[in-house]
């Protein structure tokens, strides 16, 4: 990690020993409550890699280190299984966690398909007992064309279903994605491959509507959406909308994908919306939602949406380039929590590089308690809320920074507070900053309850990065951040994450 000029590398954990809480609350200063008498931490702060940060508290990306175009789902068995693209068939992954994976093995092989080459972007699901896999594959010299194999377990051995592809046409098709609705209705997106339009080629992503054998279309296609905002252009004459992912929420269909060239680092996610699943589609007025704002990261994109352990959270599992420099097709693969704000728009916590929290429901009897917190602040600017102290969306873009917390005329000495109904016992903090590079910080501190401080906590500038604070299950009734040093003109914050019970 690089820290500011004027910082070390490494991520900030503090560790406080020796400190007895005395259950005293230190309320915001605005109400002009008395604080304690300020107390230093008896062990001094310490600075640790993210390596060195409690495995069963977080995680660092990437979790599987080689692989792209990741089909994932959640098995009846309760187990998460990962399918990359590959090179003559197809190998999977397993997981209880989302972070860490079991290689399965090859679970098609390319003598049990149609194909014998380019066996690309795989999706399984299961369905009445059986697991489908819909895939492109090319033979010879032919086009790329999309099948579907089945088997009795996630992990194969997978068959084709039909000798010849079930999209057979003679343009190449890829990147199929199945939507099985709520009224069981079963439809599959797909992209064309660059056909020509003009002195372009481009991709558009298709819809057709399956029968209930998953082998045969009932109707369609239909194009949902191709190529027409200003950041799907950034790569010449070859455009893509590729790489479908339909999520439904609330009654609303988000038709997620992937646009510009894989290899290169511009590639990005955005997301569509319609109220039915064969359209028309809107496209969101700020995508892309996910891409490469960072010199440190290249490329993010084609992915998977599924639900953390205990089903509270949404994840995304998408590929970056292993050579941020290089990019092209060397990609690994990623995991960061995605959300929904209050108006419906989707936000991604990615692409990160640093240590994370781990999924819900896989840290025991740790959990954020942020949510459960009352927010208070010393003032808030105009058009921006305290609410987004622990919304869950960190910062990583500008373009969303509305979305962040920001202190109204005030920079060092700007503070964040929250307060708990009882003591509860906390194991860490997690600070984020503004996604607005108009408001970094160069230091800050915290204050518990009884008046202990923790000073000169520093900020990285890795993406998504946090200043962690290991409290080693401290009880607390109130935590107060607040702002030492700010680089410029204008401060604010964008997450605070709680790890306690």
């Amino acid at each position: 990690m690089k820290w500011r000029t004027q910082h070390i590398a490494a991520m900030v954990v503090l560790l406080l020993a020796g400190c007895t809480s005395t259950g005293q609350t230190n309320g915001p200063s605005s109400q002009g409550a008395a604080a304690p008498p300020a107390q230093q931490a008896s062990a001094p702060a310490q600075l640790k890699s993210p390596s060195e940060l409690p495995k069963n508290l977080f995680y660092t990306n990437p979790v599987i280190k080689r692989g792209a175009d990741p089909g994932v789902f959640r098995a009846s068995d309760g187990k998460y299984y990962a399918y990359p693209t590959g090179g003559g068939g197809f190998r999977g992954n397993s997981s209880s966690d989302l972070v860490q994976w079991k290689d399965e093995g090859q679970v098609l092989k390319a003598a049990d398909t149609f194909g014998d080459k380019n066996f690309w972007a795989p999706q399984v699901l299961e369905y009445k007992g059986k697991f489908y896999m819909f895939y492109s594959a090319g033979k010879g010299e032919g086009k790329l064309h999309i099948n579907v194999a089945v088997a009795d377990s996630p992990k194969g051995p997978f068959k084709d279903m039909l000798k010849e592809p079930l999209l057979n046409y003679e343009y190449s098709t890829i990147d199929p994605y199945v939507l099985i609705d709520d009224n069981g209705k079963i439809y599959m997106y797909y992209s064309n491959n660059l056909l020509p339009e003009g002195d372009k080629k481009v991709s558009s992503i298709n819809v057709v509507e399956l029968n209930e054998d998953m082998s045969s279309i009932k109707s369609g296609p239909i194009t949902v959406a191709k190529p027409e905002q200003s950041w799907e252009m950034q790569s010449g004459n070859n455009r893509w909308n590729e790489g479908a992912f339909v999520l439904k929420h609330d009654g609303t269909y988000y038709l997620m994908f992937s646009a510009n060239c894989y290899c290169n680092r511009n590639y990005s996610v955005g997301y569509a919306t319609s109220k039915s699943p064969t359209g028309p589609f809107v496209k969101y007025k700020d995508n892309p939602i996910m891409s490469a704002e960072h010199t440190k990261v290249s490329g993010p994109g084609h992915h998977s949406i599924i639900p953390s352990p205990d089903g509270k959270e949404w994840w995304i599992m998408y590929h970056t380039h292993i050579d941020v420099k290089k990019g092209g097709g060397d990609r690994q693969l990623n995991i960061d929590r995605i959300g929904f704000r209050s108006d419906g728009s989707i936000y991604v916590n990615g692409p990160t590089i640093t240590g994370q929290m781990r999924p819900s429901g896989t840290t025991g009897k740790w959990k954020n308690i942020a949510g459960d917190a009352k927010v208070s602040v010393s003032s808030t600017k105009q058009g921006f809320t305290e609410k987004a102290l622990n919304d869950g969306e960190i910062g990583l873009y500008r373009r969303f920074d509305k979305y962040d917390w920001v202190a109204n005329n005030e920079t060092a000495g700007a503070w964040a507070q929250l307060t708990w109904p009882t003591q509860r016992v906390v194991k860490s903090v997690l600070i984020y900053e503004s996604a607005s590079g108009l408001r970094a910080l160069q230091t800050g501190k915290i204050i518990l309850d009884d008046g202990t401080e923790i000073k000169d906590i520093e900020f990285p500038t890795e993406p998504g990065a946090a200043a962690i604070v290991n409290l080693a299950e401290r009880k607390v009734k109130s935590i107060k951040v607040v702002i030492e040093k700010a680089l410029t003109n204008e401060t604010g914050l964008s997450e605070i994450v709680v790890i306690g019970e």
